[in-house]
């Protein structure tokens, strides 16, 4: 088949929902790099920082988006996915503007909850639309360029936060991120329409532009299948493990190197940004060759999924356990930059090509919810894994909690491997039951 070609107003709504997804990303990290000094304002002290702020809110951010986005995964393959997509932007980008006025700590614990269901709710919805706009031979590439605007996101939200919260306060970054996706939101409406579904699937593409409908929709039968296809269950079961170190970049890292190592929130949040800016760069990368790698034999996705998180092990330890020689006026940051690189570049060559696994084992009307699927058991990784490190920081102290957080990776790493073997029939399984279907179409 040849390679796809895409019209102009389908790169623009790409483009659109990519420039979307970065704006409400943004908001993701903006906490961690004030934690100290959002406590300071509600008058917390270090314990009750780590376990406030940094547990329960995270908590509440994370698992609570997870639970409730299950609808929204629900009903993206009911409904128009134009339509749920405008209103899960609105509904995480204005909690995400008010959460800069927010006067106690309640007001922010709720307003971060409902930040976290835009958040959750956008991603269903995304990949979604990708498996339409995108055939199996370039989903990897799509999810890469998602998973660049998504981190690009977290990565300037957060540098945001570091540079200009120390200076004009820790709430600014929370209005300056959230103001664009109104202005995006407008134009959206406006000029984007969704794909059909099911457009891009080889058996499908032809009786679909002869002006054939695909018919498929989302019923409890099909919800259930989900869980029997082997590539599914592994891919939720790595992802809770998987998510737990992150908790500690996302939230304890930043406050770590500026408290406990002796750097400046500045330069603490400078190597807390060069594991983001190569986690960027290592998504997008390894969304291309993961591509390529897919087209040459099927299993080298997974396979690719699995060493890479298993070797990122080595340069997150190497990271957390780095002793500084104190010098005046803050300690050489040469090291745990490189260590951060690498680390955060090995880690995230997994996200795009399990996506793309996911949109390769599953039918055009049931991705949304797989998506929400995913979303939760990647949601549940990253609320209770602060929730987890931060009782073992009661327990052991912060660095033998962030060590233990690591490990998780291990796991991770190993059910990836797995799939080497369970993608490739998921995968023959799934081109099968869409022939049935293109063949039921001709028929009727």
């Amino acid at each position: 088949m040849a390679e796809q070609k895409f019209a102009k107003n389908e790169i623009f709504a790409i483009l659109l929902i990519a420039l979307m997804n970065l704006f409400l990303f943004a908001d993701q990290n903006l906490m961690a790099p004030n934690l100290t000094q959002i406590a300071h304002d509600f008058g917390f002290n270090d314990v009750q920082r780590d376990v406030m702020l940094g547990g329960r809110i995270s908590f509440v951010f994370w698992v609570l988006g997870g639970l409730v986005t299950l609808a929204i995964g629900y009903l993206t393959d009911k409904i128009s996915r134009r339509n749920l997509f405008l209103f899960v932007i609105l509904v995480g980008e204005i909690p995400c503007l008010l959460t800069g006025f927010a006067q106690n700590y309640d007001q922010l614990f709720w307003l971060r909850a409902l930040t976290g269901i835009g958040i959750g709710g956008a991603l269903p919805l995304t990949f979604s639309l990708i498996g339409d706009y995108f055939s199996h031979k370039n989903r990897a590439a799509a999810a890469a360029w998602i998973g660049l605007a998504q981190g690009l996101g977290i990565a300037v939200g957060q540098l945001m936060a570091g540079f200009i919260g120390p200076e004009y306060g820790w709430r600014l970054p929370f209005i300056l991120v959230a103001v664009p996706n109104f202005l995006l939101a407008i134009i959206y409406l406006l000029f984007v329409k969704e794909p059909q579904r099911g457009k891009t699937e080889e058996s499908l593409k032809e009786l679909i532009e002869e002006g054939i409908a695909y018919t498929g929709r989302i019923n409890w039968k099909e919800y259930k299948n989900l869980f029997k296809i082997k590539s599914n269950i592994l891919v939720f079961l790595q992802g809770i493990p998987g998510t737990v170190p992150w908790g500690v970049f996302f939230i304890f890292l930043n406050d770590f190197y500026s408290q406990d190592k002796g750097f400046s929130v500045q330069m603490a949040t400078l190597i807390v940004m060069t594991v983001g800016g190569a986690a960027i760069i290592g998504a997008f990368v390894g969304g291309l060759i993961g591509n390529k790698l897919y087209n040459i034999k099927p299993k080298y996705l997974p396979m690719l999924c699995g060493i890479s998180t298993l070797v990122g092990v080595i340069p997150m330890a190497l990271l957390l356990n780095y002793t500084p020689k104190i010098i005046v006026p803050e300690p050489d940051p040469t090291w745990p930059l490189i260590f951060g690189f690498v680390t955060g570049f090995t880690v995230t060559i997994t996200g795009p090509n399990v996506r793309a696994i996911l949109l390769n084992v599953n039918t055009p009307e049931t991705r949304g919810s797989i998506f929400s699927l995913y979303n939760l058991t990647d949601d549940l990784g990253k609320g209770f894994g602060p929730v987890v490190i931060s009782a073992l920081i009661v327990w052991f102290g912060r660095l033998t909690a962030f060590n233990i957080a690591n490990l998780f990776w291990l796991v991770c790493g190993l059910l990836l491997l797995v799939m080497i073997w369970t993608f490739p029939e998921d995968e023959a399984k799934l081109n099968a039951i869409l022939k049935e279907r293109a063949a039921q179409m001709k028929k009727n």
